[in-house]
């Protein structure tokens, strides 16, 4: 008859610890690389939902003057300078057009992207009502 002594059950612990971990290892990474796919980069998202909506509001802009506002995850790579994870802006007076910012990752500063997207209007090159004069290209520094 074999007894068991403490030192024998934290290594039976441990080993039994270790095998689970091991073994749930790759669905934790799975899920996690599933979960940035389709909800993005929650850092990233945190970062343009805590200075954009500040940084229009110092521009004059109220919940009146804009129809819609969301994060936005485009799809292709962007401007080295920033963080991927963009925040768009549809405002009132200009429903059809979409305005793209971003959070630069030195300095945490909002800087609107020059291109606009506009499913009537599609190659927008003029300014246009809420066009800012310091724009960034988004697909420059790529």
């Amino acid at each position: 008859m074999r007894t068991f002594n403490k030192r024998n059950i934290i290594l039976f612990i441990s080993v039994i610890t270790f095998i689970i971990l091991v073994n749930l290892t790759p669905y934790a990474v799975l899920y996690a690389v599933i979960y940035r796919l389709n909800h993005g980069n929650p850092y990233e998202i945190y970062l343009v939902n805590k200075h954009i909506p500040p940084y229009l509001e110092k521009r004059g802009y109220t919940d009146k003057d804009i129809i819609e506002q969301h994060p936005a995850e485009p799809k292709g790579s962007s401007n080295k300078d920033y963080y991927h994870t963009q925040y768009d802006v549809k405002f009132k007076d200009e429903p059809d057009i979409t305005y793209s910012y971003g959070v630069r990752k030195k300095g945490k500063d909002v800087t609107q992207f020059c291109e606009r997207y506009s499913p009537v209007h599609r190659d927008i090159k003029q300014p246009t009502k809420h066009s800012e004069e310091n724009c960034v290209n988004y697909y420059d520094n790529k």
